[in-house]
């Protein structure tokens, strides 16, 4: 019984993954056809005059979760190595509770904090007009990602097996070398899983990055520059979805986005599972 109950689970989960890219794909379908492929090249998004250009906001998902998890990832792979080698059992346990109750924060409240503590700091300390831009959004998101990086990496590093710590002292190896050497590759997996959700969450926040990105449709000039105010996709479907009348062109092209960002988690995920098969 419990395994045809795991079966049914796993084929329930390929259904509804199959089933939501089946309506994204049908709902984006009217957009796609008139107006083809060329639309990812095309930078100009001006619902009320037929333009419907995705790079910018492509451009802008793209730094957002780059910024993130570059700072994301050495430091929460820092504090789990910290907490799995260096910290007691009740420290780390201090450590954890910490970070999983950051994880329950709501996105929203992480937004007003950036209205409220990053954007004015930003705006003073680097001279801007203004601090919604694409690094206000990406350093909010690496806060945000940051306990799903360090949890998972934090747990895989445990699951490595005392005799082969005991082993590598016994060899005499530093350290450094047995962090190097033995703990980061056999936590790998576990910490590659937990960049792949982190990448996943960065990608589709909308809440928090909508309230501080700036939400200006143009491609930054020049594509590097990450203190101008720009948009993502999510935050471009937040803002516009209440405004597109289901059925229009425009709401197909929201889909379009969705689509997108859909199949950007899925071209992530699918090599990276297939070289841990490897």
């Amino acid at each position: 019984m419990l395994k045809l109950w795991m079966h049914g689970s796993a084929w329930l989960s390929l259904l509804v993954a199959v089933s939501v890219i089946g309506f994204l794909v049908a709902q984006s379908w009217p957009f796609w056809q008139q107006y083809g492929f060329a639309v990812l090249l095309d930078s100009d998004w001006y619902p009320y005059e037929a333009h419907y250009g995705m790079a910018a906001a492509l451009l802008g998902s793209f730094w957002a979760a780059l910024i993130a998890l570059a700072i994301a990832l050495p430091t929460g792979l820092a504090a789990a190595v910290l907490g799995s080698e260096l910290l007691s059992g009740r420290w780390r346990a201090v450590m954890r509770v910490g970070m999983e109750l950051m994880a329950a924060i709501p996105s929203v409240v992480y937004g007003l904090l950036g209205l409220w503590l990053l954007l004015p700091w930003l705006q003073h300390t680097l001279h801007l007009l203004s601090g919604h831009n694409l690094l206000a959004a990406g350093l909010l998101l690496s806060l945000m990602v940051l306990p799903t990086v360090m949890v998972m990496s934090l747990d895989a590093l445990l699951a490595v097996r005392p005799a082969q710590r005991e082993a590598a002292l016994s060899l005499g190896l530093s350290w450094r070398a047995r962090l190097w050497r033995l703990l980061l590759p056999q936590a790998w997996p576990g910490v590659r899983s937990g960049l792949l959700l982190a990448l996943g969450r960065a990608l589709g926040e909308t809440m928090a990055v909508m309230l501080v990105v700036g939400s200006m449709d143009r491609m930054p000039q020049p594509f590097y520059n990450l203190l101008t105010p720009a948009q993502t996709l999510t935050s471009r479907i937040g803002r516009e979805i209440g405004e597109a009348t289901i059925g229009s062109i425009h709401f197909a092209a929201l889909m379009g986005c969705g689509l997108l960002l859909a199949l950007l988690t899925i071209a992530i995920t699918i090599p990276a599972y297939g070289r841990a098969r490897a």
